[in-house]
């Protein structure tokens, strides 16, 4: 029989507990939450915690400084919330240092609204998932390339 939901939730806790994960609420202006699902649609995202670390991971302070100014209208405020491990808590805290002291709903909001300019074609690179570059030294490949060997000769004499 399937878990129910309180089972499901607390097996959640627990996992997030281990993993040192917590739950980051940001109160952001009114239209950034809209600016977000738009760039999710964009983008094929289904998870806003998901698009948020995505724009963190390829912020360019630079250019989220650009957008500081930008107006938009005072209306009420809306709530965003997502879990982040230490490493995406601390690539924000580093963001917020290079952005003079910003707080966090600040970065977010600037984060959002410069991937939200650059429209539907160019939000493409502030919402892609990093890889990481393998390189096998000689080495490795050396070992690789024996073990290969061994278990071709293996092969033909059980046939």
């Amino acid at each position: 029989m399937a878990a129910d939901g309180k089972a499901r939730s607390a097996k959640a806790a627990l996992k997030r507990q281990a993993m040192r994960e917590v739950e980051l609420r940001h109160t952001v202006r009114c239209g950034i939450k809209q600016m977000l699902s738009d760039l999710m649609c964009w983008n094929d995202i289904s998870e806003m915690g998901e698009a948020l670390q995505l724009l963190i991971l390829n912020a360019v302070p630079e250019s989220a400084l650009l957008y500081r100014n930008t107006d938009i209208p005072l209306m009420p405020a809306e709530m965003i919330r997502h879990h982040a491990r230490q490493g995406i808590q601390d690539r924000l805290d580093d963001l917020a240092g290079r952005m003079f002291g910003a707080s966090h709903k600040h970065v977010i909001e600037l984060l959002i609204l410069c991937a939200h300019d650059a429209g539907p074609e160019g939000s493409v690179g502030y919402l892609q998932i990093p890889r990481h570059e393998i390189t096998i030294n000689e080495n490795v490949s050396r070992k690789l390339k024996l073990a290969c060997d061994r278990e071709s000769l293996r092969i033909c004499s059980d046939e």
